[in-house]
């Protein structure tokens, strides 16, 4: 597949007509936003950091090129800002970034006023990729959507476009949209309820009746099932983005609660079987997901990476007398991966933030669980003549005990863990025909790697035995996958 395709961004939800205003007046609907906020650096100390808006970061990294358009009645597709001239051939650089400009028809300065419907939005969303692809002349499009523009892209996908999809769309990114729906807090259901039988302002978009509408689901779905494609779509195109920092969103984080990114809940955030990573963000504003280095670093990768790496946990068993306890019922599995040259975490799962995997203790014996994949970059390596990319897996599986339903506090310490350990992999590019070198070691973060590796075929599972006196038996499963048709 290729590497470099035409960008559709599609903002997410603007609840009151100021809001509407707000986002119309900005000409990228507000994905030019950056963040100067201080951030926790890799030693632990509060740094400075700018980050300039993955707008720009696409536009100074990748070569694109800004264009505005927007459809009107009908679908029908208005360029604005001159583009008609400036590109007189009528011929737009396939490298393009594209916003869909849907609330400028409900802005009451620049439109009538009128709010359409999520379903209005899908198709004229469709309209959109099928201009950008005669344009651009490119085969697929990407789309990248934060909130509620995940689910207009996934209207698209699964009411509108249907098995077409895969032809026109190459893949898909969404920060922070709630594919199960937004909901409140034990106690305050019927906030929730109140919000969908009102649908003020369009609100019961979030709620389960409408969601089976727009998504072409029946009207007796599972809404814990909200967040299936259907089988639309491939699920190893789609990306998710999930925050997990509930404290510094606005007012609504006091009705959603812990568990959140202030707005969508976590568990609720992700496109099932979809390649997702956790990062300590919220939904929106200077310290939100769109806003940040983890956001743009977790979208380019996915969109340009020269290979993917799934990192999979499999036949873990607890030692004897470990199993023996009835009480322990759950294991806590906390994720962090880092890319060598970045400051930056790509994914970070943990207990304090509510974001840790929790699966049955026993359900690893003879079961696999996906913890990230993870996309590396040539470009981005240190030395270009290094064929090697570098990444680190710090892993930790901790205990959870439980009687009638309830945690023991009285045996539970916060921190405590039956495995912690960092697994530091040095991958290759493959070379043609006699699969690729791996270096690897469970060490400290201070340990270089090997000088040498070992060879794998390609395609092949590369397995790293966990070292536990806690566990019997479990094995880190790296599986390499060369993206975009390269073999790198």
């Amino acid at each position: 597949m290729e590497k470099y395709l035409p960008i559709i961004y599609v903002r997410g939800y603007a609840g009151s007509q100021g809001a509407v205003e707000s986002t119309v007046d900005r000409p990228y609907y507000g994905f030019n936003l950056g963040s100067t906020q201080v951030r926790t650096g890799p030693d632990g100390d509060p740094d400075f950091f700018i980050f300039e808006s993955p707008l720009v970061r696409l536009i100074k990294d990748h070569g694109y090129t800004d264009l505005f358009a927007r459809t009107g009645n009908g679908g029908a597709v208005e360029l604005l800002n001159g583009e008609d001239k400036r590109y007189e051939t009528g011929r737009f650089p396939v490298r393009s970034l594209w916003i869909f400009r849907y609330y400028d028809r409900t802005s009451e300065r620049a439109g009538d006023g009128t709010r359409d419907v999520i379903e209005t939005l899908g198709e004229n969303l469709g309209c959109l990729v099928d201009y950008v692809l005669a344009q651009t002349g490119a085969p697929r499009v990407h789309l990248v959507a934060h909130s509620m523009g995940g689910l207009i892209c996934r209207s698209l996908i699964q009411r509108v476009l249907q098995k077409e999809a895969a032809k026109k769309i190459d893949r898909l990114f969404t920060y922070a949209t709630p594919h199960r729906g937004i909901h409140f807090r034990r106690g305050l259901g019927f906030l929730t309820s109140v919000r969908d039988l009102l649908g003020l302002n369009d609100s019961n978009t979030f709620g389960p009746d409408r969601m089976r509408e727009f998504l072409g689901f029946s009207n007796n779905w599972d809404p814990n099932r909200l967040n299936e494609m259907g089988g639309h779509f491939p699920v190893d195109r789609v990306f998710s983005l999930v925050g997990t920092n509930h404290t510094d969103y606005n007012l609504a984080r006091l009705a959603v609660g812990p568990g959140s990114d202030g707005l969508v809940q976590m568990d609720h955030a992700y496109v099932k079987g979809s390649s997702r990573a956790f990062v300590f963000r919220s939904h929106s504003g200077p310290l939100g997901i769109v806003n940040s280095e983890e956001g743009y670093q977790n979208l380019q990768r996915f969109l340009f990476g020269d290979t993917s790496v799934r990192i999979d946990l499999e036949n873990v068993r607890l030692k004897n007398a470990l199993r023996s306890n009835g009480d322990l019922r759950f294991l806590l599995i906390e994720t962090t991966v880092l890319i060598r040259g970045e400051q930056i975490v790509m994914t970070d799962q943990r207990e304090e933030q509510g974001s840790a995997l929790t699966v049955p203790a026993r359900a690893l014996e003879t079961g696999c669980e996906t913890l990230f994949r993870t996309y590396l970059m040539k470009a981005y390596r240190p030395s270009a003549r290094d064929r090697y990319s570098n990444f680190q897996i710090r892993l930790r599986v901790l205990p959870l005990y439980v009687r009638n339903r309830r945690v023991l506090r009285d045996r539970h310490y916060f921190g405590e863990h039956l495995f912690q350990h960092t697994l530091t992999v040095g991958i290759r590019d493959s070379d043609a025909g006699d699969g690729r070198l791996v270096r690897a070691r469970w060490a400290g973060l201070d340990s270089d790697l090997p000088a040498t590796g070992k060879r794998y075929p390609r395609n092949d599972n590369i397995r790293f035995p966990l070292p536990s006196k806690n566990l019997e038996q479990g094995d880190l499963v790296l599986r390499v996958r060369d993206e975009h048709g390269n073999s790198s």
